[in-house]
């Protein structure tokens, strides 16, 4: 009970992180190339970026110790590392969303402690935008090979 309820979560939540990602990427973008000044706006929208997948990520956790894919991947993890499918859910999604989550908190991290506005809108975005290609790469996407409907209940 517990696994198909933290997998809806966890496939509902992604909408909050690309959505807080989107929202925090427009503002370093523009606040870079507009050569603006940092602003609250600026730092909330990375809190809430972060914060975001931080969530998704430690909901992910949970899943990765509970998960049927996870556990058969682990009875032969030889044998899974030959399966395209375990692979991806055993190790390629959970790394490229590790490196997305400690990319995204660098990122909030230097352009906080940055002395200028353009340094913390230049690190912040540089970090944003890597972790943010990272998460897109790793989504398993309808049209992907190891697909996931885009909403629980819709597609599969």
């Amino acid at each position: 009970m517990l696994f198909p309820f933290l997998k809806d979560t966890h496939s509902i939540l992604r909408w909050v992180v690309l959505l807080t990602a989107l929202w925090a990427l427009a503002r370093v973008w523009v606040g870079l190339l507009k050569n603006s000044n940092w602003s609250k706006k600026d730092r909330i929208a990375g809190v809430a970026f972060t914060s975001a997948l931080n969530l998704q990520f430690l909901i992910g956790i949970v899943l990765y110790g509970i998960s049927p894919l996870t556990k058969a991947a682990m009875a032969n993890f030889g044998a899974a590392m030959k399966d395209g499918m375990l692979r991806f859910y055993a190790v390629e999604h959970p790394t490229m969303m590790f490196l997305a989550v400690v990319l995204a908190q660098v990122g909030f991290s230097l352009s906080k402690r940055h002395g200028t506005d353009r340094g913390k809108f230049l690190r912040a975005a540089i970090f944003y935008t890597i972790a943010f290609v990272l998460i897109l790469a790793s989504i398993p996407w309808p049209f992907s090979k190891y697909a996931r409907p885009l909403l629980p209940g819709f597609g599969g």
